[in-house]
């Protein structure tokens, strides 16, 4: 389970990409953390009810306030 990368390898292994390939979109600490320990993009959309802390945060590559602000520029980098 989070934060541990399993399951972010495992999609991208059925999916027949590279993580490094790979963006995840993820609201919470585990899940930065996890996606992060796979090698892939991460966006974080912080749960303002449970608020990652700013040295999680740091792991993303962006940080976005809504599912709204996510667009296919900010997924393509």
């Amino acid at each position: 389970g989070k934060p541990a990368p399993d399951a972010y390898l495992e999609a991208a292994r059925r999916l027949g990409v590279e993580p490094s390939r790979c963006v995840a979109v993820e609201d919470s600490t585990n899940g930065i953390r996890s996606a992060h320990a796979a090698g892939m993009r991460v966006i974080a959309i912080p749960n303002p009810a449970f608020p990652p802390p700013d040295e999680v945060l740091a792991l993303a590559a962006v940080v976005l306030e809504s599912i709204a602000a996510l667009e296919p520029s900010v997924v393509d980098g």
